[in-house]
């Protein structure tokens, strides 16, 4: 096929044009960088400086630059040892509630201030700055501060020179800072890292020392030092949380059921499904000791809808023999309280032809109490499907008698292992024969657990209790051999009555 004299033209400019452009862009950056070499560099004004290297609100050094001065002074002499002193006020959020971010930060330049004087003269302190005072006091993200403490500087004990500069930092604070009609006390907490002993890098050390501020925080303990056995603990969580999301995901989780029995004719009211997961070859560990792994793994619905499916499949089973009775299944934490979860219960009742009104989800009391507005509206939508609720752990506070007028719950369990201690507080035994007495007036079920010893059962019997559930009666039926259980127990006890 020939070209005409027009397509030859557009074929030559299609293959010269890529090649004219990559030289042509060579050149340009060739003569740009040689006129660059040529061109004088300005000055930064110190003002700039200030700016680049100091947070704006509390005119301190920022992270970036504190940290890079401190890595300077860990590397400057071999075997350097220093202390990286993290603190923030702990009562600061009701401030940004109250007045705003904007003048709240008035507040937070007020606090940054009388810091920084307190510890301006102490020669023990890095300075993270030197124009036109020596600086020891820095601002990491958020609220957090930054001081750092040389220990080769000081004879005495290191835990004693760090709590006395941190009970300094404390005193330093106004006890009370106003804003317009608004006043604060604030309150300090500390982190505590060394170097050498708590890590050796300046991140590592800072992190570490956060990490205390945040245990310390949480322990309500004003000052914290690093445990550098919580590396470990955390590895061994790590290891954990893969070998549990490894069992929940190839359903190696071990289930049985604990009968629940009306102690007045043996008749059995109930099971509840419990599963267990080994840790290792020696140490099953129940739901409620493993459900924190459990939300961390990953895979907590999976296990939820795992634990549900379970349940239907065992009260398929008992129907079949002739037993129409509740199976309760514990739902430990309220990340069990998925949005997906009730169509997942309700597509399981139609699969194994199961009404409702034979399921029990049983809630935690503080799961209950703190239960956010998600929570309460999957417990609404459960209760519409016939489920019954109860409380688990139920201990009469104030709180839960309210939640009890407010809420439709169908029964309650208690604990009554303190029951069987000889030793026990009195008053925990008179906590117990009062609830009964409470549930037996507000004709509440009340079911005692942990009943495992015949002093615990006697004991829960003369309260004035009926329905129980502990290793007394049965510590637990593999739900495939639950027949041959049924067999025996009606034999032991003929008075029993199936339905």
């Amino acid at each position: 096929m020939s070209l005409s004299p027009m397509n030859i033209q557009v074929f030559l400019l299609g293959v010269s044009l890529p090649i004219i452009i990559f030289f042509g862009w060579k050149l340009l950056k060739k003569i740009t960088s040689s006129n660059e070499s040529k061109l004088p560099i300005q000055n930064v004004s110190q003002e700039d400086l200030f700016s680049y290297t100091h947070d704006l609100t509390t005119n301190l050094p920022t992270a970036q630059h504190a940290l890079k001065q401190f890595d300077q002074a860990l590397k400057a002499t071999q075997n350097t040892r220093m202390a990286a002193i993290v603190f923030k006020p702990i009562n600061f959020q009701q401030v940004n509630k109250v007045l705003g971010h904007h003048n709240s930060d008035i507040l937070l330049l007020q606090l940054a201030f009388c810091l920084k004087n307190s510890v301006e003269e102490n020669a023990s302190l890095l300075s993270f700055d030197r124009s036109p005072k020596a600086v020891k006091l820095a601002r990491l993200q958020g609220l957090d501060f930054l001081v750092v403490f040389d220990l080769s500087t000081t004879k005495h004990d290191a835990k004693d020179v760090i709590d006395s500069l941190c009970q300094q930092l404390t005193r330093s604070v106004p006890k009370a800072m106003s804003f317009k009609s608004f006043s604060l006390n604030f309150e300090l907490s500390f982190g505590v890292a060394i170097s050498g002993e708590h890590g050796h890098s300046v991140s590592e050390i800072v992190s570490h020392a956060t990490d205390a501020l945040l245990k310390g925080v949480a322990n309500e303990q004003v000052i914290q030092y690093f445990d550098n056995s919580a590396v470990l603990y955390t590895e061994q969580q790590l290891r954990l949380m893969e070998r549990l999301r490894e069992a929940i995901v190839s359903e190696d989780l071990r289930y049985f059921l604990q009968p629940q029995i009306n102690v007045n004719d043996n008749s059995i009211i109930g099971f509840e499904l419990k599963v267990h997961w080994y840790a290792n070859e020696n140490e099953p560990l129940e739901l409620p000791d493993f459900i924190d792994i459990a939300e961390h793994s990953g895979e907590v619905y999976l296990l939820t809808k795992q634990m549900f499916k379970k349940v239907f499949k065992t009260l398929f089973s008992l129907q079949k023999l002739g037993l129409y009775q509740c199976v309760s299944v514990s739902l430990s934490s309220k990340n069990l309280l998925e949005p997906a979860l009730v169509d997942y219960i309700e597509q399981q009742m139609k699969n194994f032809n199961i009404a409702g009104k034979y399921l029990m989800i049983e809630l935690n009391e503080q799961v209950m109490l703190s239960a956010c507005q998600r929570a309460k509206n999957t417990i609404d939508q459960l209760r519409s499907l016939d489920i019954a609720i109860a409380i688990d752990n139920f201990s009469g506070s104030y709180e839960s008698l309210r939640y009890l007028r407010k809420m439709t719950i169908h029964q309650v369990k208690i604990n009554c292992e303190q029951l069987g201690d000889k030793e026990s507080n009195r008053a925990d035994k008179a906590i117990i024969n009062a609830l009964i007495t409470l549930t037996r007036s507000m004709k509440l079920p009340l079911i005692g657990t942990h009943i495992d010893r015949d002093e615990i059962a006697n004991t829960y019997i003369a309260m004035g209790g009926k329905l129980m559930q502990g290793d007394i009666i049965n510590r637990g039926v593999v739900p495939d051999e639950i027949e041959i259980w049924l067999k025996n127990w009606l034999v032991q006890h003929p008075e029993t009555k199936l339905n």
